[in-house]
């Protein structure tokens, strides 16, 4: 049995045991083609094709199993294919209902009936179910194809197979919601995201193991959506028939909210737990929301179950979420939380240096230099910084050079000298080591306070504009090799103590903001 002879014939069925609303809102529209031998059923969107296959895939199989037996199960996808007329009802030999007829069948019914025989029907009224027959009678005999923008003439057909070829690509983009952009050969890699990528590059290569779920944390703008969508194509990558899904929680929550008012809880359910790995940007927001914090606790017992991936992300550790759920807590700890640390100055600068090289702009290394010396707090502005000189170099025709960068930025770099003084960098210092400001200034040099004291030196050194003589008096009347020496230690341990080097970016972060 070919597919045009049994989809008119799988209509009838689905007529027959569905109620009407259903057949006519979720049938009626369907298409159909062939894909690898493969019988495909397409929804015009994905949401229609997620709501045939949790809804009505039973009813479909068992008509397959029934009328093409040889035939592998049906594919449901969200695309265009061929309609086909749905085979009519004719009384058998015998006077007795028979089952339906073939698309042959209503052609030979459809070609009987001629213009005058049509003309000379009684005016009388009908019922609805008198139309229906009528209608089923006047089908047309041939399959129509519905009109798509692939529609080309014969002697043509290359645009039609690349448009084809285009959406086959676009479409895990559109059914994932993940950008194509966000890769792992986008991504580039620093000390404050190393863990990190080397984990989500495991998790791609086999979801759903010890790391489930992984949860990202860390402040806006450092690269968290960018790294946990990249699992989410290099798994597609690798098994193009994975069920991956990335969404704000937001997004979840509007669902679950339409699927209580629209009665199709189920559905929401099925929906959500068909995936083989789902992604959830800042999961924080369902915070204080008992019920949907209630759904997801299901939800995440199902993928731990099953053992499907599960990511997550938040601004901050799971521990530390305020009105959050206590159980989800617990369980959001029970894979690998890693935090996302700020770029540090060698990643700033490879990151501004990729982001030229995909514009197609030189970017002088000294402009680069300055550019990341500036922009310290995330990636995002550091993305942001760099358009508006790429913009100014467009626009002037000139190549990026430090002078350009510096005028472009101008604002920025003012208003970041403006408020930095040695006075707040010995305020910001001692409360984040809990030590007293003079303390840092006094003759003491026991670990605990000399160590802080070379930070902050060398912090101002970098934030200031003030010479090293002018940095000893600022610290209690230190003579400026004091300074050199404090200055030179911290840049030695910077390299040799992550714990020293994070805390130094932290307090870089912190003084800008």
């Amino acid at each position: 049995m070919t597919l045009a002879e049994f989809w008119p014939l799988c209509l009838r069925r689905l007529h027959e045991t569905l109620t009407a609303q259903q057949f006519d809102t979720w049938i009626a529209p369907l298409t159909v083609g062939e894909e690898g031998g493969a019988w495909v059923v397409y929804g015009k969107t994905q949401f229609a094709s997620n709501m045939l296959q949790n809804q009505f895939a039973a009813k479909f199989e068992a008509v397959r199993a029934e009328l093409a037996p040889a035939q592998p199960p049906l594919v449901f996808k969200a695309g265009r294919g061929v309609s086909y007329p749905m085979a009519a009802e004719r009384p058998s030999e015998n006077g007795a209902d028979a089952a339906s007829v073939s698309q042959s069948d209503a052609a030979e019914t459809a070609e009987t009936q001629t213009a005058p025989q049509a003309q000379a029907k009684p005016a009388a009224k009908q019922s609805a179910q008198d139309i229906l027959a009528e209608r089923l009678k006047n089908l047309p005999a041939k399959p129509r194809k519905t009109k798509t923008a692939e529609e080309t003439p014969a002697a043509a057909p290359a645009p039609a197979a690349e448009a084809k070829a285009a959406d086959n690509r676009d479409a895990p983009h559109v059914q994932s919601n993940l950008s194509p952009e966000y890769t792992f050969d986008t991504l580039v890699e620093g000390k404050g995201n190393l863990m990190a990528a080397a984990a989500a590059k495991s998790i791609a290569e086999k979801p759903g193991g010890s790391y489930n779920p992984f949860f990202l944390y860390g402040s806006t703008g450092l690269g968290k959506t960018h790294l946990v969508q990249a699992v989410g194509n290099e798994l597609l990558k690798n098994n193009p028939k994975a069920k991956v899904r990335y969404m704000h929680a937001d997004e979840y929550i509007r669902s679950l909210m339409s699927a209580f008012r629209s009665n199709n809880y189920d559905t929401f359910k099925q929906q959500y737990r068909q995936y083989d790995l789902l992604i959830i940007d800042d999961i924080q927001f369902i915070k204080g929301k008992d019920r949907t914090m209630e759904e997801f606790f299901y939800l995440y017992n199902h993928f731990h179950t099953e053992k499907k991936q599960l990511i997550l992300t938040c601004d901050v550790l799971p521990t530390k979420i305020e009105d959050m759920d206590d159980r989800l807590k617990s369980r959001f700890s029970w894979g690998l939380t890693l935090e996302l640390e700020p770029p540090e100055f060698e990643m700033r600068v490879a990151i501004l240096q990729k982001k030229a090289e995909a514009a197609g702009v030189t970017l002088r290394e000294d402009a680069a230099f300055f550019i990341a010396k500036h922009i310290r707090s995330n990636v995002r502005e550091l993305e942001g910084a760099f358009k508006r000189v790429e913009a100014s170099s467009r626009f002037q025709k000139k190549p990026i050079d430090i002078d350009l960068a510096a005028e472009a930025l101008q604002d920025i770099v003012a208003s970041a000298y403006k408020v930095i003084t040695a006075e707040l960098i010995l305020d910001t210092v001692a409360k984040h080591y809990r030590v007293k400001i003079s303390e840092l200034l006094g003759k003491k040099r026991t670990r605990n306070i000399a160590r802080p004291r070379q930070v902050a030196m060398s912090l101002t050194k970098d934030l200031t504009n003030l010479s090293l003589p002018a940095i000893g008096d600022a610290f209690g009347g230190r003579d400026h090799t004091t300074v050199m020496h404090g200055i030179k230690a911290v840049a030695k341990l910077r390299q040799e103590d992550p714990e020293l080097a994070q805390d130094y970016e932290k307090l870089l972060i912190l003084i800008q903001n």
